[in-house]
C-alpha cells in the first residue's frame, strides 16, 4: 500500500504491507476458535477424554502466538521523505528503527526487473555505493506505482537489470 503525500516543500511516500484485519478482528477469530474448541473439549471431557483439553489450550496459544507474528511484520512501514535538498528513508515497525539521510542531487533509484511476470519490481534508493532496498513487500502494481511517484518527484532511475525500458 502506497500513501503518497505532497508538502509544500517536497513529498512523503509512505509505504506499508497490504494488511485485511487489524488486531481486534484478529482477536474475533481467536474467541470465535476458541469458543468452538472449547465446546468441543468440554464434549470430549463429558465422554471421558479429559486429555484433550490441555492440547486445546495449546493449539490456542500457538495460534495466537502465529497471528501475533504475522500481525507485527505487517506493521512495517516505510517512509521515503524528499525535500528539495535532502532525501530521507526511515524504516519501522512502531517507531523509526532505521534511519538514511543522504543529498537528493546525488541519489538515485536502482530498479532490477525480474523475470517472471508476475514479480515485483526490486527498488533500492543509492547513494555512493550505499543502497537500501524499500518496498519489498509490495505488489506488481504497488511497486510500479512507487517508481513512478519516485520519479515525479525528480529522483533520476540509472540503472535497470533485465529489461531495458519499463511502462511506469
Amino acid at each position: 500500500m502506497i500513501d503518497i503525500r505532497n508538502k509544500e516543500q517536497g513529498s512523503e511516500i509512505i509505504l506499508r504491507p497490504n494488511c485485511s484485519a487489524d488486531w481486534s478482528e484478529n482477536r474475533r477469530i481467536i474467541q470465535t476458535i476458541m469458543l468452538f474448541n472449547a465446546v468441543l473439549g468440554m464434549c470430549f471431557a463429558a465422554n471421558g477424554a479429559w486429555l484433550v483439553l490441555p492440547f486445546i489450550g495449546l493449539e490456542m496459544l500457538l495460534l495466537w502466538l502465529v497471528l501475533a507474528a504475522v500481525f507485527r511484520k505487517l506493521q512495517a512501514q516505510e517512509v521515503v521523505s524528499l525535500d528539495p535538498q535532502n532525501l530521507s528513508i526511515d524504516v519501522g515497525h512502531h517507531c523509526c528503527e532505521h534511519h538514511w539521510q543522504w543529498p537528493r542531487q546525488s541519489s538515485f533509484v536502482l530498479v532490477t526487473v525480474l523475470p517472471h511476470p508476475w514479480d515485483p519490481l526490486q527498488i533500492s534508493i543509492s547513494h555512493c555505493g550505499e543502497c537500501v532496498s524499500i518496498g519489498d513487500f509490495l505488489n506488481k502494481d504497488d511497486s510500479r506505482e512507487l517508481l513512478s511517484a519516485l520519479r515525479n518527484n525528480g529522483l533520476p532511475v540509472r540503472h535497470y537489470c533485465g529489461l531495458s525500458t519499463i511502462e511506469a
